[in-house]
């Protein structure tokens, strides 16, 4: 220790000044080394992953957890969204056009200038919809996505919007969106609206399938698809007068269905007051009847077994002394007109 401290008295101020500042460089270019050497150690996220490329090329791909490289520039680390984290991207053709800026609350706005009206698509059987869309994709290949991540956005927009053409196109509109009220609960049609998304869903992986066979892969893969579709403001006008039409004649229909019920009830009510009124009618006469055949049917249970002769003599008295107590006076004439017999009688 003596021996430095001589050292720095013989090469005099300016020279211990050189020694102390080559000191604290090396000391600070020491610390500097250790802070770069331990610099690309990395916590991951529990919903990301991690891509290490050295010198250009990709070396393992790890997941959440503590993640030590080499410094920069030997590795660098790129951290990705996990496998299964879902990443959404809106469908921007189907938003940024003049057409949602002329929207109004009863729809959107067919544009006289075509380049406007790139939301509207064509469906199979002529009507026009407007559609909003954004979809989910998920990273399955982590090197392919980071070799062509600035191309993954573009490249899925196009390719959505390829299959929504074609997809809509082979579709009619009550496959698309509800537009008529009336058949909106057929359960054809709602498994024919629920099955839309699924169909884009495929259309688009199917796609994406294709050009990773041609060594263009994103190293993604759509998840979900979320729609918006609805009809220009024009057709909504012309639907909601159909629909009102629609209700008004089932309100009408209704109102006569009313109408014949109450008066199947009047009738069924009226049938039944004619029908109980014949039955005591009929009840009433068998009932006279009987109590004015009651003394034949008494007059011929006495007289069994006697003859034909002497059951109408019998009635003719039973009948005849009655009458003749209510006459004033009684003449027998013989029917040869040769004599007559008058007969005194009660005068009532």
């Amino acid at each position: 220790m003596s021996d430095v401290v001589d050292e720095l008295r013989e090469v005099g101020p300016l020279g211990q000044s050189v020694v102390y500042a080559f000191r604290f460089l090396f000391v600070v270019t020491c610390v500097i080394a250790v802070g770069w050497f331990f610099s690309n150690i990395h916590q991951i996220p529990p919903d990301s992953q991690a891509v290490v490329v050295r010198f250009g090329q990709v070396t393992r791909i790890q997941g959440p957890g503590l993640l030590i490289a080499w410094p920069k520039p030997i590795e660098t680390v790129v951290v990705l969204p996990a496998h299964d984290r879902q990443i959404p991207l809106p469908i921007m053709r189907f938003r940024d056009n003049a057409a949602e800026e002329e929207s109004t609350a009863q729809g959107y706005v067919l544009s006289d200038n075509p380049r406007f009206n790139s939301g509207f698509l064509l469906t199979g059987d002529s009507a026009v919809v407007y559609l909003q869309a954004q979809l989910f994709y998920q990273i399955t290949d982590p090197a392919a996505y980071l070799v062509a991540s600035q191309h993954v956005s573009p490249t899925l927009q196009r390719l959505f919007i390829a299959s929504a053409i074609s997809v809509i196109a082979g579709r009619d509109l009550d496959s698309v969106l509800v537009a008529r009220p009336e058949i909106a609960s057929r359960a054809n049609e709602v498994r024919r609206r629920d099955k839309l998304r699924v169909t884009l869903l495929n259309a688009v992986n199917r796609r994406l399938q294709e050009l990773a066979k041609q060594g263009s892969s994103l190293g993604v893969t759509v998840s979900r698809v979320d729609l918006v579709p609805s009809i220009p403001a024009a057709a909504k006008t012309a639907f909601d007068n159909v629909l009102i039409v629609s209700q008004n004649a089932q309100t009408r229909i209704a109102t006569a269905r009313t109408y014949v019920e109450t008066m199947m009830q009047d009738t069924d009510r009226e049938k039944d007051r004619i029908a109980t009124d014949a039955t005591a009618a009929a009840g009433e006469r068998i009932s006279n009847a009987k109590v004015a055949t009651a003394s034949i049917a008494a007059l011929a249970q006495q007289t069994e077994g006697m003859s034909r002769g002497m059951q109408m003599s019998r009635l003719y008295y039973d009948r005849v002394g009655p009458l003749l107590k209510k006459a004033g006076h009684v003449e027998a004439v013989d029917s040869s007109g040769a004599a007559h017999l008058l007969l005194p009688g009660a005068v009532r």
